[in-house]
């Protein structure tokens, strides 16, 4: 009879997931939406809506917010009228007269949105909203005169679970 003994490593399933994250064993990243440059007119503060997905198969997900296309962001995290969440200026700051986009993702019934100066005036430079339905993420293009530092504030979200908005500028 064989009394050797065989060790038998038992490793947890966390262990073996983190592993595949850290060296990429398999990738289900969805490309980060972009909005592409007009050739026309430069349009006032009208927006023009379009549909892209930024989660895979549709889901919520929140964006990465080190993206340096990124001119600012407001992430909603509870619920009701006092949520949680965090206002993120940059890591790009927003250039007079190209096109940028306001795009956003919401779990719930609809929210709005406002692009605000970052000084003391905090002057609204667009505003608007979309309904949490919108397949999957709402987004609107500008293109105005103004340059410099922004903040974008989500507003009339108390009907929204989980939220984003964001000002990117490619």
């Amino acid at each position: 009879m064989d009394t050797r003994h065989h060790a038998l490593t038992v490793v947890p399933a966390g262990l073996v997931v983190l592993a595949c994250v850290i060296t990429g064993c398999a990738s289900s990243e969805a490309p980060e939406p972009v909005a592409s440059e007009s050739t026309s007119a430069p349009s006032t503060s009208a927006p023009t809506p379009s549909a892209t997905s930024s989660s895979p198969a549709g889901g919520f997900a929140y964006p990465d917010t080190a993206d340096p296309a990124q001119v600012a962001i407001h992430l909603k995290y509870g619920e009701g009228s006092d949520p949680s969440g965090e206002i993120i200026g940059g890591p790009a700051v927003l250039v007079a007269d190209r096109q940028f986009t306001v795009e956003g993702q919401c779990e719930g019934n609809r929210v709005g949105f406002e692009v605000v100066t970052a000084d003391a005036e905090k002057r609204v430079l667009v505003d608007g909203g979309f309904r949490c339905d919108d397949p999957p993420t709402g987004q609107f293009s500008y293109r105005l005169p103004y340059a410099g530092v922004v903040q974008v504030n989500l507003v009339d979200a108390d009907d929204a679970d989980r939220a984003w908005v964001r000002v990117v500028q490619p």
